[in-house]
């Protein structure tokens, strides 16, 4: 029964109905619903022209958006809490955010936000990583007596800090933290 679909509210129907159920389970940004939507038009079989399509999809999208089950801000916002709290720098957060279509105004809104005006919202952030991941004052490699293996390991500590996105200063500030109760209070602030 593969028949084309000409009827042009059947697909809208069918495409709000998958909207809804996708947006259901998931927090998305208006970038990524407009993919999905492009993505479920594209296997339904019809004769639309992609003007056609291209209205159909900004009807769903506008919908969903009125109907406040798509919004920017609020994904942003948690995302940027959800990055945070697993221990992620600015970088991180923005191109995590950039990659959704997120534009660069909310995405600054949402670290302002989320870090809530702390002076040391990197810092604490790079300590949670070093926490989670066990590098730094947090490792049990405290018994290590060769130095070029402590070198090797600090080096190591600093590529990871690095690829999460924290800077050098940063890094440095974290990484020199001797004292596991320092590093906790930096945590509790």
């Amino acid at each position: 029964m593969n028949h084309l679909m000409n009827n042009k509210d059947t697909i809208i129907n069918k495409l709000r109905s998958s909207s809804m159920s996708y947006l259901a389970r998931y927090e998305v940004s208006i970038h990524q619903l407009e993919s999905t939507l492009k993505r479920k038009i594209s296997y339904l079989e019809n004769d639309l022209n992609e003007k056609e399509k291209s209205n159909i999809i900004n009807l769903i999208k506008e919908e969903m958006i009125l109907a406040k089950f798509v919004d920017d801000k609020r994904y942003a916002e948690t995302k940027t809490r959800s990055i945070r709290r697993q221990g992620g720098s600015i970088r991180l957060i923005y191109s995590k955010l950039k990659e959704k279509g997120i534009s660069n105004d909310l995405i600054q809104s949402s670290i302002e936000i989320v870090d809530d005006g702390q002076e040391n919202a990197e810092i604490k952030a790079a300590v949670k990583f070093m926490k989670k991941k066990n590098i730094g004052v947090f490792s049990n490699t405290q018994s290590i007596s060769n130095e070029k293996d402590k070198y090797s390991l600090k080096q190591k500590w600093l590529g990871a800090l690095s690829r999460r996105g924290f800077s050098l200063e940063t890094i440095n500030k974290v990484i020199n933290l001797n004292d596991i109760n320092n590093a906790n209070l930096i945590l509790d602030k």
